[in-house]
């Protein structure tokens, strides 16, 4: 594919705002899962996602700007006591899928992502009526390769077909919810954590 030929996708770069985000730091066995994967994509055309920016979008909390840190503290509260409820619980990782052009592993049981994620939107909203959830129209998952251009799902679809055949399933365990501040550089995403929310305490 000709890489003059395409037209590079265009984004939001700098502050993006608040989010719940799973995160993946600890989890090396899933590390090892997505490098093995990342080495059959692409990097002319995708973005690979590095071993710290692996991460599961819970639900947003609010735009960049929107909220004070009393009221995020007080979200982060919320949450606190919304999360005493909440188990922790395992993910598998085992469905390679093409994400409307980028490549990512599909997290099940999806159940119980959405418990949870219903569970912090409602703290959320105790506290940010008007909060700016994010109803994906994708399932749970965790994004290896974002695509550097427009126009890019049959290529991503190949790729995941191709390496499909190889994948592996892994267990992660999660046992808190992160509330981040999320900024987009041109090539990657970075977060600062704000608040870690435990699960069943």
């Amino acid at each position: 594919m000709d890489n003059s030929q395409l037209r590079r996708r265009e984004g939001r770069i700098g502050p993006l705002g608040y989010y719940w985000f799973l995160t993946f730091e600890h989890a090396s066995e899933f590390h090892a899962q997505v490098k093995d994967c990342q080495q059959s994509i692409n990097t002319a055309h995708f973005d690979l996602t590095a071993a710290e920016g692996l991460h599961l979008t819970l639900d947003r909390i609010a735009y960049d700007g929107e909220l004070s840190s009393s009221q995020l503290g007080s979200i982060a509260s919320a949450a606190g006591h919304a999360c005493r409820r909440q188990s922790p619980f395992t993910l598998r990782m085992d469905h390679l899928t093409d994400l409307h052009g980028a490549i990512g592993f599909i997290a099940s049981p999806q159940e119980r992502v959405h418990t949870l994620r219903d569970g912090l939107r409602t703290a959320t909203r105790s506290v940010f009526p008007d909060a700016p959830v994010k109803d994906s129209a994708s399932n749970p998952h965790v994004t290896v390769a974002y695509p550097a251009f427009e126009d890019l799902p049959a290529a991503a679809a190949a790729m995941v077909e191709k390496m499909g055949a190889t994948a592996y399933g892994v267990d992660v365990a999660i046992t808190e919810a992160i509330m981040v501040s999320l900024k987009r550089h041109p090539h990657s995403y970075e977060w600062d954590v704000i608040s870690r929310i435990s699960l069943g305490v």
